[in-house]
């Protein structure tokens, strides 16, 4: 039997030579083993062997030159980005139109580096994007852009005499919108249920609605500008989105209000409140407090818009995509929709400067209301859930309130100022305009001659950092008298 396993053992090896190592051997029809230790340095032994490997390799091979080709000299900007060889194919190649870029072809300027930040920040958002805002996310830049040109060119198939559609607004209002939803996502003052509505329905509506579209897309021109050197092609293509959005809604609003065009209406006039808060830097001294044009507090006034459109709709507001998030800015007491007369829940120093008393309603003291509206605020918490609440002081004053603003009196200036101050304890997006304001108000009622006024104002200025006069004035009086005394 030993004689007769030999041959086997021996052909067993030989198979097996080029898989085992030369220590390895058979043993009762198994292969066994050795495995080199790789902690262990190699051996003098074996290193000839490795030279006579490497020895034994192939020499590099000889230096080729490149087949000749021809080079695209006149490729979109995208490709040449990209390095890859461009079809020229015109107004879009194929390649970008396969990898799901705008094609530069019909811009006329070179991919700049606002260009990469705006696409990175389209491929963010696509990738953050959740289920309600897929269908619109879904799309390519490229189908994004022909949407946004067909809905466009939707409002002017009316006229006579239709406009072409810009280029040098066409060809960014894909990287716009992108934009638009990516700044969504970090607006720290959106309660979840608007932005839903911003990322979702919103959106779907935009792309059958032209005001509606020309709004989102200039308020995200508006950002971009601030954000991208200040370049002026935006700065013409925000003016431009502007206007067409102005002029639409206008001309959509002339005409009958219903369930049919309530949800692009109000969605717009939003957009168009957002315009007024988008400066990035405001001064004190261009309030409208310091001067003598009525238009200046245009901005605070165009937020009751919003209100002259929530009345029309009223039968129709609880199909309306915005239902819940009205419905955010009251809670289950009716502690922000309080009507009733006297002082009971004002706040007691304002109330007595403002002559309120027990007889006293909102038709008889334009101060009543909007100091019914400011004192539940001012013990409310600043969270985003609560946004709606302070954000709809704005738009629910009344034209009594707002003839006293426009005079500049005295007492209607320091219930704005109060607000103000409380808007200033988050920075969100309406800070800059809010702490500008506060402060404008605070030096313009600084002067004011009635010692109550001055002991109100000192909640608004320490809400939007304002030193008054006054107490400037006390640590340097206070200074000269222990000054006095060391003389003496």
């Amino acid at each position: 039997m030993s004689l007769a396993r030999g041959p086997r053992s021996q052909t067993l090896r030989g198979s097996d030579d080029d898989l085992t190592m030369r220590t390895n051997r058979v043993v009762k029809n198994q292969i066994v083993f050795r495995i080199k230790d790789a902690r262990k340095p190699a051996s003098r032994a074996r290193r000839p062997a490795t030279l006579n490997r490497q020895s034994a390799a192939p020499a590099d091979p000889g230096f080729h030159s490149r087949k000749p080709h021809r080079k695209s000299r006149t490729g979109c900007g995208n490709c040449k980005k990209r390095r890859v060889k461009c079809d020229e194919t015109k107004p879009h190649c194929q390649k970008c139109e396969s990898y799901g870029v705008s094609c530069d072809y019909a811009a006329g300027w070179p991919q700049s580096r606002e260009s990469n930040l705006l696409l990175m920040l389209a491929n963010r958002s696509a990738s953050r994007a959740g289920p309600i805002d897929a269908s619109v996310l879904s799309m390519s830049i490229t189908d994004q852009g022909d949407r946004i040109k067909q809905v466009l060119q939707s409002a002017s198939t009316c006229d006579a005499d239709p406009e072409p559609l810009p280029s040098f607004t066409m060809d960014r209002a894909p990287f716009a919108l992108q934009c638009f939803i990516d700044t969504v996502g970090f607006v720290a003052s959106l309660s979840d249920s608007s932005r839903k509505v911003v990322k979702g329905d919103m959106l779907r509506l935009a792309f059958r609605t032209p005001y509606l579209m020309h709004a989102i897309l200039g308020v995200a021109c508006t950002s971009l500008y601030q954000f991208s050197a200040y370049d002026k092609s935006q700065k013409i293509a925000e003016a431009y989105h502007w206007q067409k959005a102005i002029n639409l809604y206008k001309k959509e609003i002339q005409g009958p209000i219903g369930a049919h065009n309530m949800d692009g209406l109000m969605s717009t006039c939003m957009m168009m409140g957002v315009l007024s808060f988008s400066e990035k830097e405001y001064s004190p001294f261009d309030s409208w407090v310091f001067t003598s044009r009525p238009t200046d507090l245009n901005w605070l006034l165009v937020q009751g818009g919003l209100r002259f459109l929530i009345e029309s709709v009223a039968p129709w507001l609880p199909q309306s995509i915005w239902f819940e998030f009205f419905m955010e800015s009251d809670d289950e007491n009716k502690t922000f929709d309080d009507h009733r007369p006297g002082p009971v829940g004002l706040h007691p120093e304002l109330a007595e400067l403002c002559e309120i008393d027990e007889t006293t309603t909102e038709d008889d003291n334009p101060y009543h209301w909007p100091l019914r509206m400011l004192t539940p605020l001012l013990d409310t918490p600043m969270v985003r859930e609560h946004f709606s609440k302070f954000s709809s002081f704005m738009g629910r004053l009344l034209p009594d309130y707002v003839s006293l603003l426009h005079r500049k009196d005295a007492r209607a200036c320091l219930i704005l100022a109060f607000w103000m101050g409380k808007m200033c304890e988050e920075k969100w997006w309406i800070y800059p305009r809010m702490q500008a304001e506060c402060t404008a108000l605070c030096m313009f009622l600084e002067h004011n001659e009635d010692p109550r006024i001055l002991k109100l104002l000192r909640y608004p200025a320490s809400k939007c950092g304002y030193i008054l006069r006054y107490e400037q004035q006390q640590p340097l009086l206070m200074s000269n008298l222990d000054f006095s005394e060391l003389l003496l």
